[in-house]
């Protein structure tokens, strides 16, 4: 992997910084630096080939708009150099022989910012390697930065002047697939199970989302897809016609109640099955040559076949789950990890023949988490092993976690990890892990994944830190997760910073302190499991950090401590309605039930007021990034929210 690499001028004429330890931001004039505006007059021309692809065309684009956002000042774009004033050139197109050498030697989307004499080249590889070039310079150069998504996450300095240091950046991607969704309502299709629920998120929602990822140099390769048997093999259409085609669930063909992500489950060792996958495959790489690969995963939850042919490629282990608070009474099941891999590696010898270097997406999930112990991976598929290293602060999950990764390594030369960070059953609590997601993206990177992809979701109020470390660690895990947050806090929050980094900081330490595993909050079982997560103690100070950056905060910076203060309040809501309804589940109580003997009526309508609360909260901010409106909606069917289920008392259903 190349490395960033600096002369040692860069310290010297990148002399103003926000704090020495973020990325210098040259803002002055020295003798040495290229002028790009001087005194709000444009001193550097714009240069871009004529018949420059369209990538080259857009990162001009992005370059001029942000540079007259900064100085008032719009560049003239041209196609040849007008004569002896500076000039930034933008794509491979106009840069010289020796820079295109170099940046086609990159991995991925690998790039160069070189700035000598009176030149500055912008150049990358791949599909977005000279848009990443160009974000590279606004944030060095113009201390430019994305927090998040939409206007008020969008940091641009004002300058008079502007210029660039003598200068060599050379950077590459650690991983080659930086993917912050899957599919489904917020970032493709809306498919029938988001559509039923009503889950469904705008298209500019989702384009506003897309242009703060590519702002923030992810994306990567294109591999598209997620739970996918269901749509390999629509039961709908192929159920009443080849019942076989679906797993053997005590002893009848389970097609019937596929509800867009769950059951039906595919019969793996059917040869037709794979043939039909097969299928599937190349028609969608043939009808969308730019992908890198599609997914083949199966689909979400339990119903795995029975049948003889799939039982034989199990190894006979049993995996002991724990226990379902919902369903306590379920049966281990077997570890099926040899019969999945089997499948995903028929499917994928196939499709290399058509499509070579096309990747299968396929999880490694559930009761197929485990290595398999017969079979290795063909190169083609694309293992992805499901991890919440919000976990890791307990140590027997890292260690569990980081076995089984090790063991994919082995058996899988092309793997990496699915990474669920935001979604769990209550979505969107304060789970601030940056060192954590440092730590497993080292772990990754040390067994030799390139590949990660996660359910990040859209609440950016209260976990977009992740969010904006975890975009730089993916370039480089060896970065100062600590610096990137100064930096996040500098930017975003001006004078309000130190009240700001205290409040991330109080939430980071107290999830760091707990070494649990509270994150899955699975039901109603885990109300005291969430109270003791989040103590009122921890809250109340949370709010008077708040309190004290409303108070320190300019004008220009206070709307977005105004966004950071309304994730909290859903975190609150979310606090105070779990707390009033736990006296009256301690006791016993279930939804649907009567008021168990000794408990007030009166304030179990009042807790359930206070979730109807929450619940308008959530509504009223569907489409503002303050919360991950997909992943709280959807979870919300389960035990834990109670407003779906209850009845009588008044209370609606």
């Amino acid at each position: 992997m190349q490395p960033a690499i600096a002369r040692p001028s860069w310290a010297l004429l990148f002399a103003l910084s926000v704090t020495a330890c973020l990325l210098p931001v040259a803002v002055s004039l020295t003798s040495a630096a290229i002028p790009l505006v001087e005194d709000g007059i444009p001193r550097a021309e714009v240069i871009v080939g004529a018949d420059a692809p369209a990538v080259e065309q857009a990162a001009v684009d992005e370059l001029v708009r942000y540079l007259q956002k900064a100085t008032g000042v719009e560049l003239p774009v041209r196609s040849v150099r007008s004569g002896a004033r500076p000039a930034v050139l933008v794509g491979l197109s106009v840069s010289p022989e020796a820079i295109r050498r170099r940046v086609l030697r990159l991995d991925g989307e690998g790039y160069v910012v070189d700035a000598r004499g009176d030149t500055v080249v912008l150049a990358g590889n791949g599909r977005e390697g000279t848009l990443f070039a160009v974000y590279e310079f606004l944030e060095r150069v113009a201390g430019i930065r994305w927090l998040w998504p939409g206007a008020v996450g969008e940091v641009v300095p004002r300058h008079r002047s502007l210029s660039m240091a003598d200068a060599e950046i050379v950077k590459e991607p650690a991983f080659l697939w930086r993917w912050f969704g899957p599919g489904g309502a917020l970032w493709g299709p809306h498919d029938k199970w988001t559509k039923e629920r009503d889950l469904n998120i705008s298209t500019a929602h989702q384009a506003a989302m897309k242009l703060w990822e590519r702002r923030n140099r992810l994306w990567g390769e294109r591999i598209f897809g997620g739970h996918a048997f269901g749509d390999i093999l629509p039961p709908e259409v192929w159920g009443p016609k080849h019942p076989e085609f679906y797993a053997l669930v005590n002893g009848k063909r389970d097609w019937e109640n596929f509800n867009g992500k769950h059951r039906a489950q595919l019969c793996t060792t059917n040869p037709e099955v794979v043939r039909r996958t097969v299928a599937y495959c190349r028609t969608l790489l043939d009808a969308n040559p730019d992908w890198d690969g599609v997914s083949i995963s199966a689909n979400d939850g339990r119903g795995f076949c029975e049948c003889e042919n799939c039982r034989a490629l199990d190894t006979g282990r049993m995996l002991k789950e724990r226990i379902d608070p919902v369903q306590p009474g379920r049966p281990p099941m077997p570890i099926i990890s040899d019969r999945m891999v089997t499948f995903g590696n028929q499917v994928a010898a196939a499709v290399a023949l058509s499509h070579p270097g096309k990747k299968l997406l396929f999880y490694a999930y559930g009761f197929y988490k485990e290595p398999p112990e017969r079979v290795k991976a063909h190169p083609n598929l694309l293992l992805t092993y499901t991890v919440n290293s919000a976990t890791f602060w307990h140590l027997p999950s890292r260690e569990r976690a980081f076995a089984d990764l090790a063991g994919w390594a082995q058996v899988a030369p092309t793997f990496g990890v699915y990474e669920y960070l935001t979604q769990t059953v209550v979505p969107d609590m304060p789970r601030l892990v940056p060192d954590l997601l440092q730590l497993e993206l080292k772990e990754l990177q040390r067994l030799g994944s390139r590949y990660f992809h996660t359910q990040a979701g859209n609440g950016f109020a209260v976990n977009g830190l992740n969010f904006y470390v975890l975009a730089r660690l993916l370039w480089d895990p060896s970065e100062d997760v600590k610096a990137i947050q100064a930096d996040y806090v500098e930017k975003a929050f001006g004078a309000a910073a130190p009240a700001m980094n205290r409040y991330y900081e109080r939430f980071i330490a107290s999830w760091r302190e707990q070494r649990s595993e509270l994150v899955r909050m699975l039901s109603f079982a885990t109300y005291g499991e969430m109270i003791r997560a989040y103590p009122r103690a921890l809250r109340e100070a949370a709010r008077r950090d708040l309190e004290e950056a409303l108070k320190l905060v300019d004008a220009e910076h206070r709307a977005r401590v105004d966004f950071a203060h309304d994730g909290f309040v859903y975190f609150e809501k979310t606090m105070e309605a779990t707390e009033a309804l736990y006296p009256f589940v301690k006791a016993g109580w279930k939804v649907g039930e009567s008021v168990p003997t000794g408990m007030d009526p009166v304030q179990l309508e009042r807790a359930i007021d206070l979730w109807r609360d929450r619940d308008a909260y959530v509504e009223k901010h569907r489409e503002d990034f303050v919360l991950s409106y997909l992943w709280v909606r959807a979870n919300m069917e389960n035990l834990f929210d109670p407003l779906k289920r209850v009845r009588g008392g008044g209370v609606e259903p």
